[in-house]
């Protein structure tokens, strides 16, 4: 039997490929109930399966159909640059638990009609999150994440995008047990590791072959899941920490596998959302090497507080600290009498019209997940008008997008999107400059690069207001993301580079000691991290976790030599994303560049990449220009 999704040849008797790991059960035609390999008749409706099609050649139509229009162009655009490659990937399997049950007795079209409706909230749920659903199969769909659209945050994507369809389907589940008295219910596993991209076709079909138990292990989760719950494997949980609200199984045995696995259960979404909220929970590492940069930001502090709006920002790649320089100016006695009201932008928000903002207001009004509809008007109300009563008008415009019942629903709802839009802006600019007049205030804003253009539009207005104002408009991004504000007298920019090696030195003698015998796996770590605190951090975490290092934070001892650092999941994840932007040509150039060596001599480089003088030239320009 041919695996539907590498090709490989397996015994008759096998239920998933020995090659891959994907299902290889035989679904029907009629009812979409799977059956043994093998199987010529269905054994819930009694219909011919012929040779019987894979459980993944159910009669759907192809990726290109159910692809929304602006994942499909990315993943067009850059399938040849990813063709060959090996990638670090979150692979989610989710089915309809019981489905032979569920439709044994119901004819072929009523069986659809109950089933399409849950395929549809799994594949929204995964395009929401930018994934990827390479395979529809009879009751349920396979995910990726990370590939062939690359994320840095790809298991965390199917962690958020596992909780909404389970949160789709339970709302369909309740409709159709109150109708028809069904049970609907799904389960689904998740589980990371590394996948070699094959081929991507026209028709956005992707070929890969996974690197060990990647898929087959995803699976096994997803079979051990009780209906209603998502499973994840150690590799998925290492990476979503703190991130998610886990309940640890302890190990369990895998079918396949010669021994247990830890198992976990997704219960949730935590409330922490960036690196530096989750580093705050584990504890901060020693603030260094970033004096002068503080120092910039009280002096523009300073100036906010006297009445001229200031607008900073935070220019550095990943990992340099521009979170942490934020937290310690936030969080000094400097901003004593100050409202500090902090948002940042998330890498799948863009989806979403004005997310930052709502992150924003729902924490200057004291909005909670558990508040209902009732307290959140009060808290909206209250506070607004308590502020001022002139604000009054902007009401309509703030429930609606914090999703609080509107006052005036039918003179809202009848106005276009892009009126509605605007008096957000307008009424949301209100709120904070009148909040100045009563306090300095304090706004950050982090990770511009992922920012919606909504948000975008509303910061644009903002920071035409603030020169009469009592505010520090603070925000962070990457080199990549360009705005308009460079010209205005109010703005500074601070460059964030890599730490000098004598804040490097200070940095692990604060996270690993000062036991005589780390000494070589300092001068490893200096150099791999090359002055990067999020990557030092990451890979002294990650030498903890495999047993290299014993003791505590401050007190670790080598346990087992250590030739190489090598890079952790979480630093690889980030830089294979930034690989990925670049251009086919470019990114061949970084990729010959690398079998080198570290030092790359230029004839070397033309030989090997086999271009002319001038175009390695121009290509190493466009290297360093996007660093």
């Amino acid at each position: 039997m041919p695996c539907p999704q590498c090709g490989q040849q397996n015994p008759p008797t096998a239920k998933f490929c020995n090659h891959c790991g994907a299902p290889l059960e035989v679904a029907c035609p009629g009812c979409g109930h799977p059956n043994p390999p093998g199987s010529r008749f269905c054994n819930a409706c009694g219909a011919a399966l012929g040779h019987g099609a894979p459980r993944a050649a159910v009669a759907v139509a192809g990726p290109a159909s159910y692809t929304p229009a602006h994942l499909a162009a990315r993943i067009l655009t850059s399938r040849e640059a990813l063709e060959g490659e090996r990638k670090l990937v979150t692979v989610l399997l989710a089915d309809l638990k019981g489905s032979m049950e569920l439709l044994a007795d119901r004819d072929p079209e009523d069986a659809r009609g109950l089933l399409d409706p849950v395929l549809q909230h799994m594949m929204e749920a995964v395009h929401h999150y930018e994934g990827t659903v390479n395979q529809v199969m009879g009751d349920g769909i396979m995910g990726l994440f990370g590939a062939p659209l690359a994320h840095e945050d790809h298991a965390l994507r199917a962690c958020y995008a596992a909780l909404r369809m389970q949160e789709r389907v339970g709302r369909y589940s309740d409709e159709v047990q109150r109708t028809q008295g069904v049970p609907v219910q799904i389960r689904v596993g998740l589980n990371s590791g590394e996948v070699v991209v094959r081929s991507i076709g026209s028709d956005l079909h992707m070929d890969y072959s996974a690197v060990g138990q990647t898929t087959h292990l995803a699976a096994r989760m997803e079979q051990m899941a009780r209906p209603g719950s998502v499973l994840l494997s150690i590799a998925t949980c290492q990476l979503v920490e703190g991130y998610v609200r886990i309940r640890p199984l302890g190990p369990i045995p895998v079918k396949g596998l010669g021994h247990p696995v830890e198992v976990f259960e997704l219960l949730g979404a935590a409330p922490t959302r960036t690196r530096l909220q989750v580093a705050a929970t584990r504890g901060l590492t020693r603030f260094v090497g970033r004096d002068a940069e503080l120092e910039q930001l009280r002096t523009s502090l300073a100036r906010a507080g006297g009445g001229q709006g200031q607008v900073v920002a935070l220019v550095g790649e990943p990992g340099v600290g521009k979170s942490r320089l934020v937290w310690e100016l936030a969080h000094s006695h400097r901003t004593d009498g100050w409202l500090v009201v902090e948002s940042s932008s998330v890498s799948y928000g863009k989806a979403t019209t004005f997310a930052p903002v709502i992150d924003l207001l729902r924490t200057y009004f004291g909005l909670e997940d558990h508040d209902d509809a009732r307290r959140a008007r009060e808290k909206l109300t209250g506070r607004l008008l308590t502020l001022d009563e002139q604000l009054r008008p902007v009401l309509p415009a703030l429930q609606g997008m914090l999703d609080i019942a509107v006052d005036d629903d039918s003179t809202w709802r009848s106005l276009p999107p892009d009126r509605q839009r605007q008096q957000v802006v307008d009424g949301v600019k209100r709120v904070l400059l009148r909040e100045s007049q009563v306090q300095p205030l304090l706004i950050v804003v982090e990770d511009l690069h992922w920012v919606d253009t909504s948000t975008q539009g509303l910061l644009d207005s903002l920071v035409e207001s603030l020169p009469s104002h009592r505010v520090l408009l603070l925000v962070n991004y990457r080199p990549e993301y360009r705005h308009d504000w460079s010209g205005k007298s109010y703005y500074t920019q601070i460059r964030l580079d890599p730490l000098p090696p004598a804040s490097v030195e200070t940095l692990l003698d604060g996270l690993l000691g000062s036991d005589a015998g780390l000494r070589p796996l300092l001068s490893l770590l200096t150099e791999r991290a090359q002055g990067n605190p999020f990557f030092l951090e990451e890979s002294v975490r990650a030498l903890v976790e495999t047993g290299v290092l014993t003791g505590e934070r401050g007190a670790y001892r080598l346990a087992k030599p250590v030739d190489v650092v090598q890079v952790p999941a979480t630093v690889r994840v980030i830089l294979a994303a930034r690989i990925d932007r670049l251009t086919p040509g470019d990114k061949a150039l970084l990729e010959a560049a690398s079998v080198i060596g570290k030092d790359v001599p230029l004839a070397v480089l033309q030989a090997v990449a086999d271009l002319t003088d001038e175009e390695v030239a121009a290509g190493l320009g466009r290297l360093q220009a996007a660093e």
